[in-house]
């Protein structure tokens, strides 16, 4: 499959740092066929059933928090009534040590691992490593933009202004009218020839009893005041003010509504520079105008991407954010007659990423691949672990299936007395919420862009064909000890803080993994989790706080396969059951990695593939280069006093790292390490004629609708390429020799590696003739 791949090589002065990165999206999904799937009733002599005994030690600090018990729920879920100011801060303080408690079991008291949070760690890494699809994500959450500020080479610069037009000149207003399900817009009467217009906070302060003014950091919110007059309009920088404003409706020439501002304090970090000064006015309804529908869509995404900012109620709604039958809102029309796509409760709101060719804003799952997400398709992982289709299948076989694995929890070992990081609760850092659209993260920036600012893709690119999604998001391990307490407490809200108890490094738990009905395959591909997971050089990621560094925890493994004949020949043995286990040293790992060489036709070894190096680098115990620096996140104001990226002036004490949307490159260029098969610079491009040495040949008989057929795999050997290439050919022999000498047209090519090719001609080789 050919789909956009991330640029190999980002310019120093162009790359981005962040706690996580990405391995990349598989190639190809690797399928497997229902009629494969065992007959769950019973036990099967070709396949294995047994259970792997696991020790997990942690190697960094590891949180899983726990949840309330009925008792607890019911006392400390909302505050009891009528307390004194002392007896609310006890009764706060005791729900922050509940909520700090590790998981556990009410009756045991010692900390407990969940068999889900386990099986979730297993699953995820053995859909990587078996290349299964991706269609666990969610299309609800919607993506907007906002590119007042954005300088002439940002990327969104031209994509704002071609709907809102320069300084906003395609931006109306009017009031919000709902019939039945349906929404529609009155345009408002104009005030000299304008929509609407601006007035200062200064004018408006001492007219509008109980006004929160933006300067008033901490109580800020939206407002909206009805039934204000106002008069004397000027223009001054191209804007249209007034001059002078009244709270009476009757006082002055013009009626209508006063729109406060937001004062910037979303996603700010140095409240001493919101110096925003204006609100805005608009005229009552006019009775003339017909109304605008608001297209169903843009409702429905609108909702979807709703702000915190947005959801303050009053003036908005949690659920439906502006939308209020007569309350006044700006809009654009793309064309006149056209229902509206665009609108927000200020001028310059946010407006929907729509992709080329679409009609909604984008989602994440517009940036996946069809073939890649396909929810029919029956996967390694969901072999193994079983599914539940979100969607209704035809076939009522594929809507779910129970799985043949079944992890225990974790027990802790009672090896130390003291487990725990500390034997108080702590404060952890501050973690910053995902944040999909930083689109120079989280979305493919292909070799063409350089990594350039006014040449990255983002969610208005055409999906597939010019961008889509990273793949799997992972986070960087940052050793034993990463920094995990927040300091300057006094800096930061109540509000933003939680409190944790997590256990230290070096505490084991023990858990079994009880497994049915597994082929060698599907063995291979859980054990080449687990013989990673206990190799010196790497750790899995488990729990909360992975971001700062936590849950990095090591596995080591036994696996014992049982005899089921024996099983039930016998009941008893001795004073126990008869349990016929045996410890088991056999290759299944091999078997798992060459199955996958061969479904994948990819010469050399399964670790050299490049997604799984990927995989690999981003679970190594080796921490990038200064990790503490290099794998936090960015700010928007960083003391250039401390370890910064950016170009700030010579002047200033702070840098908004964000601000030339530098580029997340892969894990294999953060850790510095070059792939053999992918270089940045090409002597070989798609639909390139060449001259290519045959190498291999094999025949085989494949199964296809419900007949065998012949396939052909030709292997060549083409001078210059890091990789052999490949040929299939299907239905047909091919009178070729080993050393024949063929013209084949590139098909596929990764950097400076030759994937696959099609035979024009071939000469004979010297040794035949």
């Amino acid at each position: 499959m050919n789909y956009p791949k991330h640029i190999i090589k980002v310019p120093e002065d162009r790359k981005a740092i962040a706690p996580y990165n990405f391995v990349e999206l598989p190639d190809q999904v690797i399928e497997v066929k229902k009629e494969d799937l065992p007959d769950n009733s019973k036990y099967h002599q070709d396949r294995n059933t047994g259970k792997i005994e696991c020790i997990l030690t942690t190697s960094s600090p590891l949180y899983i928090r726990c949840g309330m018990s009925p008792e607890n729920f019911k006392e400390y879920s909302e505050p009891p009534k009528n307390l004194t100011e002392e007896e609310k801060k006890e009764w706060e303080e005791k729900r922050k040590e509940i909520l700090a408690s590790f998981f556990s079991y009410s009756n045991n008291g010692l900390p407990i691992i969940p068999g889900s949070s386990l099986r979730g760690m297993l699953r995820t890494l053995v859909e990587i490593i078996s290349f299964s699809k991706i269609d666990l994500v969610s299309d609800e959450e919607r993506f907007f933009f906002r590119a007042v500020a954005a300088d002439s080479e940002d990327p969104l610069k031209d994509e704002y202004t071609k709907y809102l037009g320069k300084q906003g000149k395609n931006v109306k207003a009017g009031y919000l009218k709902k019939e039945g399900d349906n929404w529609f817009i009155r345009p408002a009467l104009e005030i000299d020839n304008e929509p609407f217009i601006w007035i200062k906070e200064e004018v408006v302060k001492s007219e509008l009893r109980g006004i929160i003014l933006m300067k008033q950091l901490s109580k800020y919110r939206p407002q909206y005041f009805v039934n204000i007059s106002f008069e004397n309009i000027y223009t001054k920088n191209s804007r249209k003010f007034a001059k002078k404003f009244s709270s009476d409706c009757n006082k002055y020439e013009y009626k209508g509504v006063l729109v406060t501002s937001g004062n910037m304090m979303e996603g700010a970090t140095n409240m001493t520079k919101l110096n925003r000064k204006n609100h805005c006015i608009i005229r009552e309804p006019n009775p003339e105008a017909n109304l605008i529908p608001i297209n169903e869509n843009a409702i429905r995404d609108y909702c979807k991407a709703l702000t915190p900012f947005q959801k303050q109620d009053p003036p908005f709604n949690s659920e439906i954010g502006v939308l209020k039958n007569g309350r006044a809102i700006f809009y654009c029309q793309s064309k006149s007659g056209e229902p509206v796509k665009r609108f927000g409760q200020s001028p310059n709101f946010r407006i929907p990423y729509i992709p080329v060719e679409n009609d909604r804003a984008a989602s994440v799952v517009d940036f996946i691949p069809d073939e890649l997400r396909k929810p029919e398709i029956i996967d390694i992982a969901d072999a193994i672990f079983g599914w539940v289709r979100g969607e209704k299948q035809q076939d009522k076989t594929k809507q779910s299936r129970a799985g043949r694995i079944n992890v225990s929890d974790g027990i802790c070992i009672r090896n130390i007395d003291d487990i725990f990081l500390d034997k108080n609760p702590i404060i952890p850092k501050i973690l910053a919420s995902p944040k999909p659209t930083t689109f120079q993260h989280y979305l493919v920036q292909p070799e063409e862009t350089q990594a350039e600012k006014q040449n990255l893709k983002h969610y208005a690119s055409q999906p597939i064909e010019k961008t889509v999604i990273r793949g799997h998001k992972l986070y960087w391990h940052k050793g034993e000890k990463p920094k995990i307490e927040q300091e300057n407490l006094d800096q930061v809200s109540d509000t933003q803080t939680t409190e944790i108890k997590p256990i230290k490094e070096k505490v084991k738990f023990e858990f079994t993994i009880h497994f049915e009905n597994l082929t060698n395959v599907e063995l291979g591909a859980l054990m080449w989790v687990l013989d990673i997971a206990q190799n010196k050089d790497y750790r899995l990621k488990l729990g909360m706080g992975k971001p700062l560094g936590m849950g990095a925890v090591k596995i080591t493994n036994e696996l014992y396969l049982s005899d089921r004949q024996k099983r039930y020949k016998k009941l008893f043995d001795g004073n126990t059951w008869n349990l016929p286990l045996k410890q088991e040293q056999s290759d299944f790992k091999q078997c798992f990695e060459d199955y996958m060489l061969k479904k994948l036709t990819e010469n050399g070894t399964f670790n050299s593939i490049r997604r799984i190096k990927m995989l690999l680098v981003m679970l190594s115990w080796e921490s990038p280069q200064n990790a503490e620096e290099t794998t936090r996140y960015m700010e928007i104001e960083r003391d250039t006093e401390k370890h910064y990226i950016g170009a700030p002036e010579a002047s200033d004490q702070t840098v908004n790292e964000y601000k030339d949307r530098p580029v997340l490159p892969t894990p294999l260029q953060v850790m510095g390490i070059e792939s053999n098969c992918d270089c940045s610079s090409s002597n070989f491009s798609e639909n390139q004629i060449i001259s290519a040495k045959i190498i291999n040949i094999e025949e085989k008989k494949i199964q296809k609708n419900k007949k065998q057929q012949l396939r052909t795999t030709i292997t060549y050997e083409i001078t210059g390429s890091s990789c052999e290439a490949t040929e299939i050919v299907d239905k047909q022999k091919v009178d070729l020799v080993k050393g024949d000498i063929a013209k084949v047209e590139i098909k596929k090519v990764t950097g400076n590696s030759v994937r696959k090719v099609k035979r024009i001609t071939t000469e004979q080789s010297k040794e035949q003739n």
